[in-house]
């Protein structure tokens, strides 16, 4: 199963997509149901931040794809992103040097929920964050 939303980077739009992955994962009763969601509102609320940072008003793209043996979620948005000299060390953490501030806190949360995580800048302008989950042992 796969859906795909593209959603205004609002506070509503928060609240949407989170009661969105809540119904989704209650209805299809999806493992690890709670991870998903948390990772999808911390994948999301970044993007929104993001765009408003940017002061950019296109719309955030939202994909989910499920099967039996795994979840993979994308977001992508028309922000900046996160500068590619960056993205290993948010991949493997460096928990010494580590501030657990109010910002920066959860893609160290999302690297321990998830199996894979993810980076690319898309020839669209465009960010994506993308996770795979496995949902079997």
């Amino acid at each position: 199963m796969e859906f795909m939303l593209n959603v205004t980077p609002n506070q509503q739009s928060i609240f949407f997509i989170d009661q969105v992955m809540e119904n989704y994962t209650q209805l299809y009763n999806i493992p690890s149901a709670q991870d998903i969601c948390f990772v999808t509102h911390e994948l999301f609320i970044n993007a929104v931040e993001a765009m408003n940072n940017a002061n950019r008003q296109e719309e955030i793209q939202v994909c989910v794809t499920w099967d039996d043996e795994q979840v993979q979620i994308t977001v992508a948005d028309f922000a900046e992103g996160i500068p590619q000299e960056e993205w290993q060390s948010i991949l493997e953490p460096d928990l010494e040097n580590m501030s657990f501030s109010e910002r920066g806190r959860g893609f160290f949360f999302i690297v321990h929920m998830v199996d894979k995580l993810w980076f690319e800048q898309l020839p669209t302008s465009q960010f994506l964050v993308g996770v795979k989950k496995n949902l079997i042992d």
